[in-house]
């Protein structure tokens, strides 16, 4: 009596994931690229509030005229997180 060994199925088989793992430059199925598009133009667009706080308080910290409110820096603050949301909206369009 011999002993033999059952044979594997052939064809593709999904039953689990790859040894190696998924490959950086593979997308993915469900990945449009007019939303990523779309996304990474909205964080470009969300950019431009940032910058302008960003400029706006060098010029209060470098000149110290009559634009030096303290009453201001929350406007200013608020559009630097909104600069902030932009960037995390262009890297999670890119990386996903």
């Amino acid at each position: 009596m011999t002993d033999q060994q059952p044979s594997p199925p052939s064809g593709p088989s999904r039953t689990g994931p790859s040894p190696t793992g998924p490959s950086p430059t593979a997308q993915s199925p469900n990945r449009n690229p007019w939303v990523t598009a779309l996304l990474i133009l909205i964080g470009l667009i969300l950019l431009l509030p940032g910058l302008c706080s960003v400029i706006l308080t060098g010029v209060m910290l470098t000149n110290g005229g009559p634009g030096n409110d303290t009453e201001f820096l929350p406007v200013l603050i608020i559009c630097f997180l909104i600069g902030v949301g932009g960037v995390a909206l262009i890297v999670f369009a890119i990386r996903r």
